[in-house]
This record gives C-alpha cells, sequence and structure tokens, in this order.
C-alpha cells in the first residue's frame, strides 16, 4: 500500500536503518529485488513491439503506416478487431455487481450486511470507480497484452488534534472537602473535554486525525507491470513478488515518500527517462511524463527471504526512486497488521496488485492477447482488401472507336473524353464505339474472405449473433439455441476468471477497510450491529465474498422487469421482504418517476379483521350471532323480519300474493290430481308408448 502518511510522524525506512531481524540483511534484499526488477523489465520490452502492433491493429493502422507516417487515402484498412473487442469485452463484463459476503462462523452474520454495505459503496462511482479500471483492464487482456494490472491503495492526509492524555480525567475540584472526582473520557460530553483541554486543566497529547482518505483502484498499463523473470504459473500470488513502475507529481512524492528532501527534486525529476508507452501519440505522453517522479514498487512474501519470518502471509513493501541509489522504502506492508490474539495477519493478505488474464499458455504467464492470436486471419483479410482494390484500379473501363467512320473533328473530342452529347457519324455507328472487357475480380476470392472471417470469429471465440449480424445460413430456432448455448460455455470459463478477477480486487479494498475505514454511510443501529457481532479488526477471518452468476453483465429492460415481477409474486406476501425498493425498481425500469407514482400504504386498521361461518337455522336463532350481526349492521331490520314472516305464511297456504302487479303462483296440484282434465291426446304430442297406453 502506498498511503500517504502525515509527515510529521512518518519515518520512512531506508536500506540503512531497516528493520534487522538477526540473520537477516535487508540490504541485501532490496539489492536482490532490485535485480529482479531490473530482469523482470528487460523482458517486458520483447513484448512491448507485439502490444504496440496489436493496439494499432485495433486502430486500423497498417504496421507500415505506423513505422513510416504515410498512409494510403484511397485504401481503406480493414480493422475487424475494433468490433470484436467491443463485443468480447461487453460479454465479459458490462456491469458492477452487488457483492455479497458469508462468513463460516454463524455468530458474526449479523455483521455481514453492514460491511458489506461499506463495501459495495467504496467500489462504486462515488468512490473508488471499480467500472473504469475493469473496463480499461478488459481491453489490454482482449487486444492490448493478454495480461493487465490493477493496483488497490488506502490513501490519507491528515491534521493533528490534541486529545485527553489518559482515558481516565480527573476532573477539577470545587468542594476541596470531597474526594477527588474521576471519570473516564467516553462519559464526559466532547463540549466539557474542549473546555478543560482548552484551559490547560488536563493532561494532552498530540495525534493524527483523517481529514480526506480514499481507497484507489487504479488501472496500470502493461508497460508499467512487473513480474518474476522465472515464474510460469497463471496465479501471480504464487509468485515470489510482483511490481510496477509508476509516475507521481514532486508534490505526492514528499508526502508519499518523507525520506525526500527539497534540495533532490532536480535529481530525482531530471532522471525520470522516457516511460514506455503504447500509445499512438507517445511522443506527447512522454514529454508529460518527464515532468513526474518515476518510482518502482515491489511488493514480496516475506518468508521467501527471511527464515525468521514465521507467517506465510507477511507481505513487506519495497520502493525505488529513480535518481536515488538507495530504497525509499523497506518495510512491513501497512495493508495488513498482526493480531497477537489469533496469531494471525488482519487485513489484505493477498498481493495489492492484482492480475488478469484470460488465457493460460503452458509455461507462458503472459498469454497472446486474442488481437494477437487472430493476426494471421487479419492479414489475410487485409491482403484480400488489397487485391481487391488493385483489381478495381487496373479495371478502368477502356473504350475504342473506328477512325475510318469518325471524322477528324469528332475523333479529337472522342480521345480527349468530351463528348457528352450526339456524335455525328457516316452511315450506321453501331459498331463505330465500343468498350473493352474488363478483367473481373474471382468469385472465389470472397469465398476465401468468407472462411478466413469465420477462422477469425472462431479464434475470438465469438460468432455472428454475438457481434449483431445475421447467420450466413438460415438455421431453425434449436439450432441457433445450440449454438448460443455452446457460446455461453466457452464464454462461461473467461467469465469466471474476470469474475475472480473482480473479488481479487474487493478482497484487498475489503481488508484495507478493517484496518482504515470509519464506515460513514453505516446508520448508528448498523455500525452498532457490526461492532456487537465482531470486532472490526478480526473480521476477514474466513469471510468469503462472491457475486451472483452472470451478474457482471448487463441485461436489457425487459429482463431486469420479468426478474423484478418474478421475485416480488414470490416473495410479497411472505413478510419477510421490503417490497418498496422492488416496486421502485419497477417504476424506474417501466419509464416512471418514482417520487410521482409511488406512495406508502394507509396504516393498517386497529380494527381486527375477523371472519365468521354460519350455517343452518339454529346459528341464526342464537343471541350472540344477532348481536355480532347486529354490531357490523348486517341484521335484518323489523320490516324485513315482519314482511319475511308474511311470505312464509302465503307459501304455507299455498297463495302467493301478488308483488309489483305479477300475478300469484299457480297452486301446486295435489299429489294424483289431474291440472287439466280437458287435454286430450290428440292434444299432446305422443312421444312415449305409455303416453299412448294412457286413458282416452
Amino acid at each position: 500500500m502506498s498511503e500517504q502518511t502525515n509527515p510529521a510522524e512518518a519515518t520512512a525506512t531506508t536500506a540503512a536503518d531497516a528493520i534487522k531481524p538477526e540473520g537477516v540483511d535487508n540490504v541485501v534484499i532490496a539489492a536482490h529485488f532490485k535485480a529482479e526488477g531490473e530482469a523482470s523489465q528487460r523482458r517486458r520490452a520483447d513484448f512491448l513491439n507485439t502490444w504496440k502492433r496489436n493496439v494499432q491493429d485495433r486502430l486500423g493502422i497498417a504496421s507500415t503506416a505506423a513505422s513510416t507516417g504515410l498512409f494510403n487515402e484511397t485504401q481503406s484498412e480493414i480493422n475487424p478487431d475494433w468490433s470484436l473487442t467491443k463485443t468480447k469485452t461487453a460479454n465479459l463484463y458490462s456491469q458492477v455487481p452487488r457483492v455479497q459476503g458469508e462468513h463460516l462462523m454463524k455468530k458474526y452474520a449479523p455483521a455481514i450486511f453492514p460491511f458489506m454495505k461499506q463495501l459495495n459503496y467504496e467500489i462504486s462511482d462515488r468512490r473508488g470507480h471499480v467500472a473504469v479500471a475493469m473496463e480499461e483492464s478488459l481491453n489490454d487482456t482482449v487486444n492490448a497484452s493478454g495480461i493487465a494490472g490493477v493496483l488497490v491503495e488506502y490513501a490519507a492526509r491528515f491534521d493533528q488534534v490534541e486529545i485527553p492524555a489518559q482515558d481516565i480525567i480527573t476532573l477539577p475540584q470545587t468542594d476541596p472537602m470531597q474526594p477527588p472526582q474521576q471519570l473516564a473520557v467516553k462519559d464526559i460530553p466532547p463540549d466539557a473535554i474542549e473546555q478543560m483541554i482548552a484551559a490547560k486543566t488536563i493532561p494532552t497529547r498530540m495525534v493524527d486525525r483523517v481529514i480526506s482518505d480514499m481507497f484507489s483502484i487504479t488501472r496500470l498499463s502493461p508497460t508499467e507491470l512487473l513480474t518474476p523473470d522465472g515464474f510460469l504459473g497463471s496465479n501471480f500470488d504464487d509468485g515470489d513478488w510482483v511490481g510496477h513502475d509508476g509516475s507521481m507529481s514532486w508534490a505526492e512524492a514528499l508526502v508519499a515518500y518523507p525520506v525526500l528532501k527539497p534540495e533532490d527534486k532536480d535529481a530525482v525529476m531530471g532522471a525520470s527517462g522516457h516511460p514506455e508507452m503504447l500509445s499512438s501519440d507517445s511522443d506527447k505522453v512522454r514529454q508529460s511524463q518527464m515532468q513526474k517522479v518515476r518510482y518502482r514498487q515491489i511488493f514480496y512474501w516475506r518468508y521467501k527471504v527471511d527464515p525468521n519470518e514465521k507467517s506465510f502471509k507477511a507481505i513487506w513493501r519495497l520502493v525505488y526512486v529513480k535518481g536515488k541509489e538507495a530504497p525509499v522504502i523497506h518495510e512491513p506492508w501497512k495493508g495488513q497488521q498482526y493480531d497477537p490474539k489469533t496469531r494471525k495477519y488482519v487485513g489484505v493478505c493477498r498481493f495489492p496488485l492484482r492480475f488478469l488474464t484470460l488465457t493460460y499458455v503452458t509455461d507462458n504467464p503472459i498469454p497472446p492477447s486474442d488481437t494477437e492470436a487472430g493476426r494471421p486471419h487479419v492479414q489475410d483479410l487485409r491482403r484480400s482488401r488489397s487485391q481487391m482494390f488493385e483489381s478495381r484500379e487496373h479495371s478502368i473501363p477502356v473504350r475504342g472507336f473506328d477512325t475510318n467512320r469518325v471524322d477528324p473533328e469528332t475523333r479529337d473530342l472522342l480521345t480527349k473524353g468530351r463528348i457528352q452529347g450526339f456524335i455525328p457519324f457516316n452511315g450506321n455507328a453501331q459498331n463505330a464505339i465500343w468498350e473493352t472487357a474488363r478483367a473481373s475480380y474471382p468469385a472465389e476470392n470472397h469465398e476465401f474472405d468468407v472462411n478466413t472471417m469465420g477462422d477469425l470469429m472462431r479464434s475470438w471465440q465469438i460468432g455472428p449473433n454475438q457481434v449483431g449480424m445475421e447467420m450466413g445460413s438460415r438455421t431453425t430456432g434449436t439450432e441457433s439455441g445450440i449454438v448460443q448455448a455452446n457460446f455461453a460455455t466457452r464464454i462461461g470459463q473467461e467469465r469466471a476468471k474476470v469474475a475472480n478477477f473482480f473479488l481479487g480486487i474487493c478482497e484487498v479494498v475489503a481488508g484495507l477497510m478493517a484496518l482504515y475505514s470509519d464506515f460513514s454511510i453505516l446508520s448508528d443501529e448498523e455500525r452498532q450491529t457490526m461492532q456487537v457481532a465482531w470486532d472490526q479488526k478480526h473480521i476477514l477471518h474466513d469471510l468469503v465474498l462472491k457475486i451472483l452468476p452472470d451478474s457482471t453483465i448487463m441485461l436489457d429492460t425487459n429482463s431486469q422487469l420479468e426478474r423484478d415481477y418474478k421475485f416480488l409474486s414470490m416473495t410479497a406476501k411472505s413478510g419477510y421482504v421490503n417490497v418498496k425498493p422492488v416496486i421502485t425498481s419497477i417504476a424506474q425500469l417501466s419509464g416512471k418517476d418514482p417520487a410521482d407514482v409511488i406512495t406508502d400504504p394507509p396504516p393498517p386498521s386497529e380494527d381486527p379483521n375477523i371472519s365468521y361461518r354460519f350455517s343452518g337455522k339454529d346459528d341464526l336463532m342464537n343471541v350472540g350471532v344477532m348481536a355480532m350481526l347486529v354490531e357490523k349492521k348486517q341484521a335484518p331490520s323489523p320490516e324485513s323480519v315482519r314482511a319475511a314472516i308474511e311470505i312464509l305464511k302465503a307459501v304455507q297456504s299455498g297463495i302467493v300474493p301478488q308483488a309489483n302487479g305479477m300475478p300469484p303462483m299457480p297452486k301446486e296440484p295435489a299429489p294424483g290430481e289431474d291440472m287439466h282434465p280437458e287435454f286430450a291426446l290428440s292434444n299432446r304430442v305422443a312421444k312415449r308408448s305409455r303416453d299412448m297406453n294412457t286413458g282416452e
């Protein structure tokens, strides 16, 4: 970590006064890693020309034009790497996922959510800007160099403040007859403490107070990365050390490295040299970089060089500034602290310099990028495009005319190409003017281009569908689904590597938070919950960070709405979910302003919602049931009861009184009584044999 400490108290540890355990010479260790860094820089120089060409290929600049500065404006330079890089990076990472955490110890569970809330805030665009570093790193990996690096640091600026020298304060005596009263500092109001400090009635001491701090997540150029020369793996935490070159202003250097003095400025600034750049306009960039302090920072595992080191997690930091022979920093890295209680390191237990590679080639820790792997195919496409232009240039239409049949004046106009109107001829001019046959571009060359483009996309693991183009041949929906599933399988492996790279960055930020964060965005209740559950100085033991699968890929609006609908329908009535944020998200995705369309629901009624079920006349004749119906104003009125009694009496007598002008209901026939004796068989339709056998 390269934090900026208070110059009044900070003491830079140089090779002369560094910590020297018995049997360990830090001067020798510093010289060893200085030689390692120089060897890594020489090996890095072998890649520079290739990396520059990769960037030029994406920009569509031919290697000859880049070296000579001469461009052929009449010929378009084909550069499929432009669209392929955009497509590949978008399929690997297009949004910042929300980080989740879990701990193996269940008693720490209440503290997980507040800690993750602060972590997601620190990596957001409000603070760490991890999205910027991720986008730049992916472009480095896919196009430029096949490897990318991100440095995570904590930096702070301080001033000094006067506080009580002891935790227990003896209050000034107001009554000499009473014994002195002692109180803990935490039990005294802050205003009272300030008054006692101003009155010099209590002993005080000066301490640093943070004025401004930040967690920085910075992408480093591939030309600045340093890796062990003999390391052959893909997990750079397994190496002995990692490092990088960098630059900063003189004002920043004075704060970061207090060992520097004003008289060192000329030597340090003059020795900055020309940094290596991949920019197409690198001359201007180099000129601006020459006015900065150039340094080399190395992080190494202490146990690799110190036999007395008991922990495999101890990391030391070594910094060289160009123009100074001795290191300006050589000390235990301040991104971690040893906890004697648990005998473990608290904070970050990985290198703060995180590396990303998408491909591993045996014993080649720095793999080729996709642009470099597909260069032979791009060269074939460029060669074919050049041949096409040459064919068109030499196939200019050629016309001729019969000089015996065209008069001299017209002949002169035809030769100069000035004829646009009628041409006079002697006789029929059918064969007097003609056009010679032109050489056509071979059709098979187009087939070669199609096959070459297919080979290029296969090397990138991208198809026409992912680029946003239609397939060359018609396919069914099932076939398209199979192709997309296979693409998801191939791209899923690289997405997992990108996710691990992202989580590695978050883990370093979380470790630095454990040591230096004041958890500013948490409420008092959340901060108290976290402090009760665990001591924030010990929280990173067995803490696991994770993200949801494919959460790094941005979804379209309809997909997000579908997810919100499903979540809302499954959990809204459970009682365990606050549905307002989900409804707010739905309103935003639907194009509505949540402030206008969303309101809080009315408070619940104080009366409980009680339901009853009554059945049968016995329930309705019960006094308690009738009392409840009367209370709810659902009991019938006396008039309704009297009217019902009259209706029931009429029904029992067989005559229903007229109502609303309707005729009375017919009387029900007695058993065996013929209601229509006047009917004969002929007056009815005989459909059954028994009707015909009845009496006439």
